[in-house]
């Protein structure tokens, strides 16, 4: 009696074992699993951007007149020229290379839905002498360099978005298109706090991550 005892406890035992060694595989299984994707998500995010930085290098190289725009280590610049000084309003020729970069941003987001556009407002640290109230003569309303500088991504987002004529595509690209205004917070030339190159406004092409994809679904 106890002999058969004990064989339904090793049974018992090699059964547990054995669904604990099944457990186990496809815990392994799933990480790996969820690496994998990992991975290859993260190769399609940054095809995306390499996809987008290449075809807007290879236009500008076509264009005339791209004194204003500078594309460096992914990051596509409106420098200082690019704008009326001590205003928010892009320049008319800065507006139509924009409408030129646009038309590839937008192929590029609608080809890759996992990438995003920031674009983010500069200015270097000398301070905002006049509040600007006028949107007509300003382009936005300002009373620092903060909310210049944001003023400054707005209007380059609303170039950037002006040359696409399908309200339906106009609205899913909006809501991929974030503007951060940072103010004097990030120079180029810290030993020159107040050259040119610190006032401009960066376009970026981003990845975006997974609580941003959920966001944009909702």
């Amino acid at each position: 009696m106890r002999k058969e005892e004990t064989n339904e406890w090793v049974t018992i035992s090699d059964l547990m074992a054995g669904v604990a060694a099944m457990i186990m595989l496809l815990l392994v299984v799933t990480i790996v699993q969820s690496t994998i994707l990992a991975s290859e998500n993260a190769k399609k995010k940054r095809q995306g951007v390499e996809s987008a930085i290449t075809e807007i290098k290879s236009k500008l190289s076509q264009l005339e007149n791209v004194n204003g725009i500078l594309v460096k280590d992914d990051i596509i610049y409106l420098l200082d020229q690019s704008f009326s000084p001590g205003r928010a309003c892009i320049q008319d020729v800065t507006k139509s290379l924009l409408d030129s970069i646009s038309i590839i941003l937008v192929d590029n987001l609608k080809l890759y839905p996992n990438i995003a556009v920031q674009i983010e407002g500069h200015t270097d640290p000398t301070p905002v002498t006049h509040i600007c109230t006028d949107l007509s003569f300003g382009c936005a309303l300002f009373d620092d360099n903060y909310s210049l500088s944001a003023g400054r991504a707005r209007e380059a987002r609303k170039a950037l978005l002006s040359s696409i004529s399908n309200n339906l595509i106009k609205s899913e690209i909006s809501k991929r298109m974030a503007v951060v205004g940072y103010g004097p917070d990030h120079l180029l030339n810290y030993n020159n706090p107040t050259a040119s190159e610190n006032r401009r406004v960066e376009i970026r092409i981003i990845p975006i991550g997974l609580a941003y994809e959920i966001s944009l679904q909702n």
